[in-house]
């Protein structure tokens, strides 16, 4: 038999986009006082979602119609994490996989967690409009959006005004550094939830035997459990 090669690369793109993921969750860890660069974690973070997702989609066409998508229809999501993530839901989140209590509390995370909402929608915001925020301003360009320092400043604020306990950090330069770990380690809880969502669709969800083949590719997140997240350190785990 022929190799197929379409569905080989669809292998290996799940592969890419989890160590994506992996790396920018890495570099999230690292952002504080000594490192304001927010630019590398939007990057990796914004990429390794929306190929991952997209993933998902190629494995449920495939399941369903037997047949994977056209390039022209996997580019038409653009690079929008906003609408791929509704699609997921839509496309992947069926009865059947409802029955599972897992996929009830995964599918009320991703359409009403308002943070990762709030997340998604700055992420979209820089895929599609701001990875080349300076340059585009540098030509004399007028910005629809703002720049990644802006985004993560609006993101922590919205944090820091949920949070008391930030707030008063806030307030006393010796917890400064305490406050940016628990800044990050509350990001990172966000896009865990989200990978492990999508990580389960692998096994529990309706993706069919070929996802069901690249398991161990997700398996990171798969099986992580709640009271684990926030607590690995990602850049150990960069391949």
């Amino acid at each position: 038999m022929a190799l197929d090669y379409r569905r080989i690369s669809l292998g290996e793109e799940v592969y890419a986009s989890v160590r994506l993921i992996k790396s920018g969750l890495a570099e999230l860890q690292e952002i504080g006082g000594a490192n304001d660069f927010r630019d590398p974690a939007f990057m990796l973070l914004s990429s390794g979602f929306e190929r991952l997702m997209k993933c998902v989609l190629c494995f449920r066409q495939l399941e369903e119609r037997g047949s994977l998508p056209s390039s022209r229809d996997i580019k038409a999501y653009g690079h929008d994490l906003e609408r791929l993530l509704e699609a997921v839901v839509q496309s992947c989140f069926d009865d059947d996989y409802l029955r599972r209590p897992a996929a009830n509390d995964d599918a009320a995370y991703l359409v009403s967690n308002e943070q990762l909402l709030q997340v998604m929608a700055a992420l979209s915001r820089f895929a599609k409009s701001a990875r080349y925020y300076n340059l585009d301003v540098v030509g004399g360009d007028s910005s629809d959006t703002d720049s990644p320092q802006q985004e993560w400043d609006r993101l922590e604020m919205a944090l820091l005004s949920d949070r008391h306990d930030l707030m008063e950090m806030l307030g006393k330069p010796a917890d400064f550094g305490r406050m940016d770990e628990e800044i990050a380690r509350h990001f990172v809880v966000i896009f865990e939830r989200l990978a492990r969502a999508l990580a389960r669709l692998f096994t529990l969800g309706p993706l069919g035997e070929e996802a069901g083949s690249y398991v161990g590719y997700v398996k990171g997140f798969l099986f992580l459990r709640d009271q684990d997240m926030g607590t690995r350190v990602y850049r150990q785990e960069r391949i």
